[in-house]
């Protein structure tokens, strides 16, 4: 049996309840590929997990945002740097903050080559997160005025580059300090 090491909580609680431990690398099934994690995000709702806010079957592995090499299951994809989120990882199943995750192939995207391993790592929950609240539900337009807060935080950096991808032919941005 091979092993590796993995952030584990077996029960909720500050973040002082995670332990280093030794587990079992899972055997790659039809449909999967795994996945040597070069790179994880800590974003607010790994932090809820471990607290119990999702009340996540113990003991369990958070994460949610990945960037890792492609090792084992698939020949098309391997040894390709790809990354990932998604919201059922480190709360339905372990996930990212292990050194190895099994991770369906058709949820595989290539990693751009533009971003560094740590960039694309921190991309997911804050960019799905701005993307929903500004597109999806605000429903941003050319011509609107928004305010953002928080802009020094992963969600208003996201949100404000979201914004201005939207809209970058004709954004004027001007940032104060809000108190």
């Amino acid at each position: 049996m091979r092993t590796m090491k993995a952030l584990c909580f077996a029960e909720y609680g500050p973040p002082s309840v995670l332990a280093l431990i030794d587990k079992a690398i899972l055997e790659v099934s039809s449909g999967q590929v795994l996945v040597q994690v070069q790179a994880s995000a800590v974003n607010p709702s790994d932090v809820k997990n471990v607290a119990g806010a999702f009340h996540a079957s113990l003991p369990r592995v958070p994460g949610r945002d990945y960037v890792g090499t492609v090792v084992a299951g698939s020949d098309a994809w391997q040894g390709k740097e790809i990354w990932g989120s998604g919201p059922a990882f480190g709360v339905l199943q372990d996930f990212t903050h292990a050194q190895f995750v099994l991770v369906p192939i058709e949820g595989l995207s290539e990693k751009p080559s533009r971003l560094s391993v740590v960039q694309a790592a921190t991309v997911g929950v804050p960019y799905l997160a701005a993307w929903s609240s500004l597109v999806d539900a605000a429903v941003i337009r050319r011509g609107e005025t928004i305010l953002i807060t928080g802009v020094i935080e992963a969600v208003g950096r996201a949100a404000t580059q979201t914004a201005l991808g939207q809209f970058w032919d004709s954004a004027v941005v001007t940032l104060r300090d809000i108190k």
